[in-house]
């Protein structure tokens, strides 16, 4: 699935799974990457599933790395 405001860098994604446990977190309630609605899948790919919320972005929250960047629409937030 391809969200519309986020951009994925996966070369800056040091594989931390970060964003995945928080994903996991919150819709499941376990910190269990295999549980998150997004996929690390090295070494050069970022991919969130069908079950992904448009507009959630706690992945861009977590990802210290900045492989994970919510874009601003043009005249909007």
């Amino acid at each position: 699935m391809e969200k519309t405001n986020i951009e994925v860098d996966p070369k800056k994604c040091t594989q931390c799974h970060c964003c995945q446990l928080r994903c996991s977190l919150a819709f499941t309630g376990d910190f269990n990457p295999e549980k998150a609605r997004i996929i690390i899948d090295p070494p050069d790919s970022i991919v969130f599933t069908d079950e992904c919320l448009v507009g959630c972005s706690l992945c861009v929250r977590y990802c210290s790395y900045g492989a994970i960047l919510r874009i601003k629409k043009p005249g909007g937030s």
